[in-house]
């Protein structure tokens, strides 16, 4: 039995360490570490930039086309014994509002890669806020499991006391070992999901195996009562929510694509500028011209084009009348979650937790006038810290559900 109370300076002594050799970290400043480490955000980052170098590319004219021709060279003669030369310079365009069309293709491209990013951002957000809570609520749990084995302790010293001096039954002692050895078996249950929680977040904010550290949390996992309504949400959602946003992008990428189908059966135009010298006249002369593409394969290569184009457009209306619906049915049930989730730690704020407190205080008045047992005084202890243990796990999932109601909708709330 001695070895086991040896346990417990050793678990305050690590306590002490960590909280020694700790970094004190707020929310705000774990999400600016997770955005500014995060690989996928710098991966995103880069393809906003590859966006904006495809819309300079896909709005530009083809390259022009230098030639130099010489023509009547004599049989067995240099080329340069030509009896003509003719330079000249070539450049085709297509149809002008066929630039116009693929511009705003690939601007709305743009728009969707930076949407991309907004969307990678709040993930990592939403990651960093579950972690962070988690935390939290893992070092209140420890601290409760602490204060049960402080309980545990002293209920064994004094049931050894008064076995000793036949006040109590052997029955009695042993059932205050085993309740011991069980708290404090939960202590160590309780300091492994800590480890856990805090590599968790360690890793939402990107860091590796040789960057991880221990951090002393500065915010608190409180209640914050927030005026939520569906319609409400859904508003926000309506307006704000990347998905969405996303789904409305490639619609409309999609609608660009067809107006480009269709403006293939425009006319290409190429133009041409051409000097040309005659080896025995020292008078040089120059013309021009102008061709026009006609495409006479419009039932082929055309038509296929805008079949394509057209069945796209309509798929792509399709997911995003899923999405919505999807967003739609996700904000119902994460608002009815949350509802839930409040109903849990109101019940615990007002009604639970005071009535434990006055029970053991009424249990410790008790048990100074020789009205009730050690055990029975033990037992509205445990009362308590079980209710304080189960009201952290209700705040837990309070903010929890909030963050999921964020993630749904697409927006920070708090």
């Amino acid at each position: 039995m001695r070895k086991h109370f040896r346990l417990i300076p050793i678990l305050i002594g690590m306590s002490v360490f960590s909280a020694a050799y700790s970094q004190p970290l707020s929310l705000s400043a774990a999400i600016d570490i997770g955005l500014k480490n995060n690989p996928g955000i710098k991966a995103y980052t880069q393809k906003v930039n590859a966006s904006k170098g495809r819309f300079l590319s896909g709005v530009s004219l083809p390259q022009p086309e230098l030639s130099v021709t010489n023509d009547y060279v004599p049989q067995g003669r240099n080329i340069h014994n030509f009896g003509e030369q003719s330079v000249g310079i070539s450049q085709s365009i297509e149809f002008p509002i066929t630039y116009f069309f693929r511009g705003s293709k690939y601007s709305i491209e743009r728009e969707i890669a930076e949407n991309d990013l907004v969307i990678a951002k709040l993930g990592v957000i939403f990651n960093i806020k579950k972690s962070y809570f988690n935390v939290l609520a893992r070092q209140e749990q420890m601290k409760i499991a602490r204060e049960n084995l402080v309980i545990a302790q002293d209920f064994v010293k004094k049931a050894e006391m008064r076995y000793s001096v036949g006040e109590c039954t052997n029955l009695e002692k042993l059932t205050a070992k085993i309740n011991y050895t069980e708290v404090l078996n939960a202590v160590e249950i309780r300091n492994n999901h800590l480890s856990i929680a805090i590599a968790e977040l360690n890793s939402a904010m990107g860091y590796g195996k040789n960057d991880s550290k221990i951090y002393f949390l500065t915010d608190e996992l409180s209640f914050v009562p927030l005026d939520l309504t569906p319609y409400r949400l859904l508003d926000i959602s309506a307006s704000v929510n990347p998905l969405l946003k996303a789904d409305k992008l490639r619609v409309d990428s999609y609608s660009a694509d067809k107006s480009i189908a269709w403006s293939s059966i425009l006319p290409n135009f190429n133009l041409a500028y051409f000097n040309k010298q005659v080896s025995d006249d020292s008078k040089s002369f120059y013309g021009a011209s102008i061709s026009i593409g006609i495409p006479i394969w419009f039932m082929l290569d055309q038509s296929g084009k805008i079949q394509e184009a057209s069945s796209n457009l309509y798929a792509a209306k399709s997911d995003l009348q899923t999405t919505s619906n999807e967003v739609y049915a996700k904000t119902q049930a994460a608002f009815a979650e949350f509802k839930h989730a409040e109903k849990q730690v109101l019940l615990f704020i007002n009604d639970i937790l005071p009535q434990a407190e006055e029970i053991c205080r009424t249990a410790a008045k008790s048990y100074e006038a020789g009205e009730i047992t050690y055990m029975e005084y033990l037992q509205a202890q445990q009362t308590l810290t079980g209710s304080k243990g189960s009201c952290v796990d209700a705040l837990l999932s309070y903010n929890l559900s909030i963050v999921t109601i964020e993630e749904t909708i697409g927006k920070t709330l708090q």
